[in-house]
């Protein structure tokens, strides 16, 4: 198979001719998780990758040194807002380089084709076209601040259930009209620098060797002149991932390349015309992030990282934040709640004493402090706020508050960590900030050796008299001693996938009864199984639900507005494995409805990344979805609340009555492959083409104003095949405040053929206007749209014909429509 040579800018052939065929193989696997080899002989200095997409760690976590937690990928794709998007993303970038790195790995470009799946929150939307809007915005934006983006997973990487080992079976029109639509449109419209190649296999030949995939399309077809990067461990093979397409294999320094793939080069099973391309594309993506730049060590540091990070402004991270709120349902104008209208307000739920601001896995960051949601809406409504947790959903005893844990040698807030190897010889001593560690926070390398053991050891102060619970969370050996006295100790095996043992690790639990005010030292010892992974401690009063519950329920009686936080616990939703209900965690659904019995005025924010089932939706008079909204919820939340920011957020994802009702349901492969049956009928056109109405449609969101669509035109248009066609909606605010509409245009399909959509998600625009005030959204239709992919001439054909578009709210709230003829 001859090598994909593109055009790649400046003087890499010049470059890539000075290196021996040992040097050029070097730079093609990793120097460690997170750098790359320099090259002194071509001035290559090494590069740093980090993790994204909502949010850039670097190589580790640094307390000294946080990072800008941003709302969720799907809750980015709720704002339908483009250039807010790309204005983020170039923040996010300038705070990249600030951390010292070259390239970040997202945005995460998969369509959400289940709502189980454990990682959608990190995906846009179950959409093409919004996916791909929101996905060029982002990827513009990221590489405007000279950072490189990587468009992942490549491609139908769409399960977390036995993500390194399943075949996806996906028909070529399937694959081109759905799945592979975004990541072209990141080639086309962004450029992205690079893209990363999936674990799973695809048609049975795995992604990161998939010639048909790399090379025929994403290489010749498609002229990407990026760079191919592995999935972190996925590779698996020499010959067949360097004739395939892959550019770099990650991690390193180990891996299947190395001396293996120099010894098929002087073999000629693999042609060294190959490895060349390979290695110019390196040299380009080096070139536009700045690593050429002389560097006389190529094992050296990467760029140079100022003190601290580049911060997004909290101010654009709240109003992101806010712009991706869905108000699904507001009875009776309950909301918004102006400052001083409202005396007393009872906070209850869970998610409102400990929210999840972002999913579990690599996506993780270690985030700025701010205000928490109970402070930040007693700064914002001027009123009596009472906080109720309600019940308890926490899979894993949660974190001790803030000044109840300590260093036991120094008094620093935090634990003691002391890390030994095999032989006893201490490692690491000193205090640590948290009871959570992680493989993420540069502990010293010996601690991931056979034998090497970690203790946590912390003086705790009970807030509350009664019963208590301690929990250690470890993949491996652990014990647990209270005052100097093993009460506990248990050994746990491996999960499948390692990412479950960061997210939801087995914990060892200890019951203890404990004073208001006494203090308790506990020591946690733990021999990782394998690989160091996490490590655990939390301490916490054990409450019963039903105490919980009624409690909550008699402060809602006494308040004039009860907002309730439900959504996920923390490890519910995470990399790694996907989620078996989408029931709510614990007894949430029966706080709510007690809630709700007591205070008509119940009001409730739904804190999740994918779809939960609302069984009470009827009996409340408001519900918010806030996604995982990173670092600004609290505040975010507050101001729309009291209405200093309306809830601009649509449906990225269709939110449905039951968990029957999904066009896809349990994505889980059998006999190691996985079919995609239901081929184009993903989310909203499996429910319009099946006649099953969701709870809340794909596009829905309400605002606080009114609109009245007045007019679209043409009334009717005659277009030739390959031409855009451009549309103006009209449309009038006819509420009492300023507001921001998403003006979305739909096509409609074939009603005879039950394999094809009813209708699709075409364009969508964005306007504002002030009360009373018309304003005109003007919409670009691109060619493709009037377009399907012919499998037996493997091209894009135009449909020749009469058809209809609409204009409207959602997918289910059409208001006009137009006529088009394709010549």
């Amino acid at each position: 198979m001859s090598s994909a040579t593109v055009s790649i800018p400046g003087d890499e052939s010049g470059l890539v001719a000075r290196l021996t065929l040992e040097q050029k193989v070097r730079l093609l696997t990793g120097m460690d998780s997170w750098v790359i080899y320099g090259e002194s002989a071509v001035g290559l200095r090494p590069m740093v990758f980090s993790d994204g997409p909502a949010g850039v760690r670097g190589v580790r976590f640094d307390a000294a040194n946080p990072s800008s937690s941003l709302p969720c990928p799907v809750a980015l794709a709720a704002t339908w807002d483009v250039p807010l998007i790309e204005e983020l993303a170039t923040a996010l970038g300038r705070e990249a380089r600030s951390k010292g790195v070259d390239a970040l790995l997202g945005p995460t470009v998969n369509i959400v084709r289940t709502p189980l799946s454990g990682r959608g929150f990190e995906c846009f939307s179950e959409d093409p076209l919004l996916t791909s809007r929101i996905a060029v915005a982002y990827v513009r934006g990221v590489q405007k601040a000279g950072v490189a983006a990587t468009a992942k997973h490549f491609v139908a990487n769409d399960s977390e259930t036995e993500r390194r080992t399943y075949d996806a079976r996906i028909s070529e029109r399937v694959l081109r009209e759905l799945y592979l639509a975004p990541f072209e449109a990141c080639i086309a419209e962004a450029d992205v620098f690079m893209l990363m190649a999936a674990y799973n296999s695809v048609n049975g030949a795995t992604m990161t060797a998939n010639s048909v995939l790399l090379h025929d399309l994403l290489k010749t077809e498609w002229g990407f002149s990026g760079v191919v990067v592995s999935d972190w461990s996925a590779t698996t093979s020499t010959v067949p991932s360097a004739l395939g397409g892959l550019d770099l294999v990650m991690p390193g320094p180990t891996g299947p390349w190395g001396d293996s793939l120099v010894a098929a080069v002087r073999s000629g099973t693999v042609p060294e015309a190959e490895i060349d391309d390979k290695v110019a594309r390196l040299l380009s993506l080096a070139r536009r992030v700045g690593a050429l730049n002389g560097a006389a060590d190529g094992n050296g540091a990467g760029p140079i990282a100022t003190p601290h990070s580049a911060l997004i402004d909290p101010a654009l991270l709240r109003e992101v934040g806010a712009r991706s709120f869905v108000l699904l349902k507001n009875e009776r104008g309950l909301l918004p709640l102006p400052v001083g209208s409202v005396e007393r307000l009872a906070l209850i739920g869970p998610n409102s004493i400990d929210p999840q601001t972002q999913g579990g896995g690599s996506v993780r960051v270690l985030p700025v402090n701010r205000p928490t949601i109970a402070d930040a809406v007693r700064d914002a409504m001027d009123s009596h706020v009472s906080v109720h947790q309600g019940c308890v959903t926490s899979a894993t005893i949660a974190v001790p508050g803030e000044g109840t844990l300590h260093d036991p040698i120094t008094g620093k807030a935090g634990v003691r960590l002391v890390i030994r190897s095999a032989d006893g010889s201490v490692l690491h001593d000193a205090p640590f900030p948290t009871s959570i560690v992680t493989w993420w926070d540069g502990l010293p390398e010996a601690v991931h050796l056979r034998g090497a053991e970690v203790t946590m050891r912390a003086r705790y102060r009970a807030e509350v008299d009664g019963p208590h619970v301690i929990g250690a969370a470890g993949v491996g050996h652990t014990s647990i001693a209270v005052g100097g006295i093993v009460v506990a100790e248990s050994t746990s095996l491996p999960p499948r996938d390692v990412v479950e043992a960061l997210s939801r690790p087995p914990e060892l639990r200890v019951p203890i009864d404990l004073r208001a005010g006494n203090e308790v030292e506990v020591q946690v010892d733990y021999r990782p199984e394998e690989r160091f992974v996490t490590l655990r401690l939390g301490i916490a009063p054990h409450f019963q639900d039903d105490h919980l519950i009624e409690q909550a329920a008699q402060a809602a009686a006494a308040s004039q507005v009860a907002v309730v936080v439900v959504g996920s616990a923390d490890g519910t939703e995470s990399e790694g494995y996907d989620r078996e209900t989408m029931v709510l965690p614990g007894r949430q659904d029966e706080l709510v409805r007690r809630v709700a019995a007591a205070n008509p005025n119940t009001v409730v924010v739904v804190n999740s990344g994918m779809p939960v089932l609302m069984p009470w939706a009827d009996d409340v008079a408001a519900i918010l979805q806030v996604w995982f909204p990173g670092q600004a919820f609290g505040e975010a939340l507050a101001e729309v609340l009291t209405g200093d920011a309306e809830p601009g957020g649509r449906l990225p994802v269709s939110l449905p009555r039951r968990e029957a009702d999904s066009p896809v349901l349990r994505a889980h492969p059998e006999a190691g492959s996985l079919v995609y049956a239901e081929g184009l009928l993903v989310g909203y056109r499996g429910y319009d083409r099946h006649g099953i109405d969701p709870l809340f449609c794909f596009g829905h969101g309400n605002g606080y104003t009114d609109w009245t669509y007045e007019s679209i035109e043409p009334a009717a248009a005659s277009i030739a095949a390959g031409q855009d066609l451009e549309l103006t909606v009209r449309v009038r605010n006819s509420g009492r405040r300023a507001g921001r509409e998403v003006v979305q245009l739909y096509l409609d399909g074939a009603d005879d053929d039950p394999s094809l959509p009813i209708r699709t998600l075409i364009a969508f625009a964005t306007i504002l206007a002030e009360p009373g005030e018309t304003a005109a959204a003007r919409l670009v239709v691109p060619a493709r749209a009037f377009m399907l992919f012919d499998e037996r001439l493997h091209r894009w054909m135009p449909q020749a014909g009469a058809r209809t578009i609409h204009a409207g709210r959602s997918s289910r709230d059409l208001r006009l429509q137009t006529k088009v003829v394709l010549q």
